[in-house]
């Protein structure tokens, strides 16, 4: 009795396993050269019990150009970085209790914050994250993850997140760069709170992040210095397949910072099978301004698979720069 009793929750449990794999190809053109961009992320998720989740995913990167296409600040496209054979994206294990739900291990800001159907639409990097954040500090943004813990409590119209990760993302699972390396004092403390209110298809959202860098010496004396963020967004609903898509996002102290203000506002449609949306940003950084917008729409070939042309505009500097995309999606 006892061993079928093991055999069956050992089957309950290979029953409840899941699996999945996503892949992103895109093809970049300024229109005097190109780039072939592969993002696959793999997933793993294990219950271990009623209450206990395990949950592990790996990210790899390959690009056919070493360097980008154009010099933007805020980045055109959010799956191109460095090539990366595996990283280490997610190992964590998740209690979820009622309405709340605690994460313990290796994890990133891109799976709890600014992860709605709508700012994940966009193929830019700003609507991901903020470049007041992204830009300011070198946490675990994709494709960096790190030592963290992350807690979400929600009710049907109201969530609260809070996270506390290690200061500096890491993309291996040994060495120097490792994931698992859990160093405040020398890599910083930082961290991040949200709250968003949702009703009846619209989403407000409210949030910060606090940032304690390294410590460093002056003289005989330790100090660390402490800086951050705060941003603001709401995703309005006008009818049922229209949305209008507003930013806005402040680095406090501004002086210091290398990007001090960020705002942006968008459009987007679900017409059938075919997503269509328009956004516009603004972003300040220390001596330049950068303005950028994006035309994009995806087609659903089938439940899996999907096809996403962009047009990029871009300005930072004395002329207008344009980068065209072609993105194939898979999803398993």
């Amino acid at each position: 009795m006892i061993l079928l009793g093991v055999l069956y929750a050992g089957c309950c449990l290979a029953a409840r396993t899941q699996v999945g794999a996503a892949y992103a190809g895109e093809l970049q053109s300024d229109f005097r050269d190109w780039n072939w961009v592969n993002m696959l992320r793999l997933e793993f998720s294990q219950p271990l019990g009623s209450r206990l989740r395990l949950d592990i995913a790996t990210i790899s990167i390959a690009r056919t150009r070493e360097g980008r296409l154009i010099d933007d600040l805020q980045g055109f496209s959010n799956i191109e970085e460095e090539d990366t054979p595996l990283a280490p994206a997610v190992a964590c294990v998740t209690w979820s209790r009622g309405r709340s739900q605690l994460s313990v291990g290796i994890r990133n800001v891109n799976e709890d914050y600014f992860t709605s159907s709508v700012t994940s639409f966009f193929t830019n990097s700003s609507c991901g994250l903020f470049p007041t954040v992204s830009a300011n500090y070198p946490i675990a943004n994709y494709p960096l993850a790190s030592l963290g813990i992350h807690y979400v409590f929600q009710t049907e119209r109201w969530e609260f997140q809070a996270s506390v990760y290690n200061g500096q993302g890491y993309d291996s699972f040994t060495g120097r760069s490792s994931v698992f390396r859990f160093r405040p004092a020398a890599d910083g403390l930082c961290g991040i709170a949200s709250t968003a209110y949702r009703n009846h298809g619209s989403s407000y959202h409210l949030g910060g992040v606090l940032y304690g860098s390294a410590p460093c010496r002056e003289g005989q004396t330790k100090t660390r210095e402490v800086s951050g963020a705060i941003w603001g967004y709401a995703e309005q609903r006008v009818t049922q397949d229209l949305y209008l898509l507003v930013q806005c996002s402040v680095s406090l102290p501004e002086n210091t910072a290398w990007c001090r203000m960020y705002a942006g506002a968008g459009v987007h449609m679900q017409i059938g099978k075919v997503q269509i949306g328009a956004f516009t940003n603004r972003a300040l950084f220390r001596g330049i301004a950068e303005q950028a917008a994006e035309l994009t729409c995806r087609a659903a070939l089938s439940p899996h698979v999907s096809l996403q042309p962009a047009l990029h505009l871009i300005g930072n500097g004395p002329a207008l720069r344009s980068v065209a995309l072609l993105r194939l999606g898979i999803e398993l």
